[in-house]
C-alpha cells in the first residue's frame, strides 16, 4: 500500500539517522571532559545518562511502530486479505510520529553534545542536519497525517490522499 510504504521509506532513514546520532553521541560523551564543569567527565553526569535513556527509548519506539505497521500490513497481504483503512490510518499516524520522535531525540542529543558537535567533521551535526532535511518532506507533515487518523476515528473521510 503506497500510503504506508512511500512515507515509511522517507521516515525509516531518519530513524536510522537517529540511531547513528545516538551512537555518535554516546561515543563522544564517553570521551568528553567538560571544561565548564571543572573537568567533569560527561559520562559521569547523571543528566547526560537521562538524556541518553530518553533518546534511546524514543528512537526504539519510532522503529518498532514503523516496522510493526509494515509487518502487520504485509501479513494481511500474504494472507490474501485487504488492509483495513484503520490500519492504514494508524500506519500514517505512527509514521509521522516516528519522524517526530527521531528528530526530537537527535535534537536532545545534539544540544547535549557541547560546542564541538558544531564542527563540520562531527558526526552528530551531520545526522542532525540530514535528519532535519528529511523532516521537511511532504510525507512528514504531521498535521495532515494526524487529521487522517482523527477523521477516521470520528467516521469522517480522510481529507488527504497519502493514506
Amino acid at each position: 500500500p503506497w500510503g504506508t510504504i512511500h512515507p515509511t521509506t522517507i521516515s525509516a532513514p531518519i530513524v536510522g539517522m537517529a540511531y547513528g546520532a545516538y551512537d555518535a553521541h554516546v561515543e563522544h560523551q564517553g570521551k568528553r571532559v567538560r571544561a565548564a564543569f571543572a573537568g567533569e567527565k560527561a559520562k559521569d553526569d547523571p543528566f547526560a545518562k537521562i538524556r541518553i535513556a530518553e533518546a534511546a527509548s524514543d528512537i526504539d519506539a519510532a522503529w518498532r511502530q514503523l516496522s510493526g505497521n509494515v509487518a502487520d500490513e504485509y501479513a494481511l497481504l500474504v494472507a490474501g486479505e485487504e488492509i483495513p483503512f484503520e490500519l492504514r490510518a494508524r500506519a500514517r499516524r505512527d509514521q509521522v510520529r516516528a519522524t517526530g520522535r527521531a528528530i526530537a531525540s537527535i535534537d536532545r542529543l545534539f544540544e547535549a553534545s557541547g560546542a564541538t558537535a558544531l564542527s563540520n567533521d562531527a558526526p552528530v551535526q551531520r545526522f542532525w542536519r540530514d535528519a532535519h532535511a528529511g523532516r521537511v518532506h511532504a510525507a512528514n507533515d504531521p498535521e495532515r497525517a494526524y487529521l487522517i487518523f482523527g477523521n477516521n476515528e470520528f467516521g469522517l473521510p480522510p481529507a488527504d490522499t497519502m493514506v
